[in-house]
C-alpha cells in the first residue's frame, strides 16, 4: 500500500506542474497578444503620419 501512496503523490505532482505550466503559458500568450496589438497600432499611427505629408 505504501507504493500506491507514492504513486498518487507523483501523479498529483505531475498534474500540478502541468497545470502551473499551462497557466504560465496562457498568461504569456495573452501578454504577447497585448504587445502585438500595441505594435500594430503604433505601426498604423506611423503609416498615417507619413501619408499626411
Amino acid at each position: 500500500m505504501d507504493n500506491l501512496d507514492f504513486l498518487f503523490a507523483a501523479f498529483a505532482a505531475v498534474w500540478i506542474v502541468l497545470f502551473l505550466y499551462l497557466l504560465r503559458l496562457n498568461r504569456r500568450t495573452a501578454e504577447l497578444g497585448r504587445q502585438l496589438a500595441e505594435l500594430e497600432s503604433k505601426l498604423l499611427e506611423k503609416e498615417g503620419d507619413t501619408s499626411d505629408r
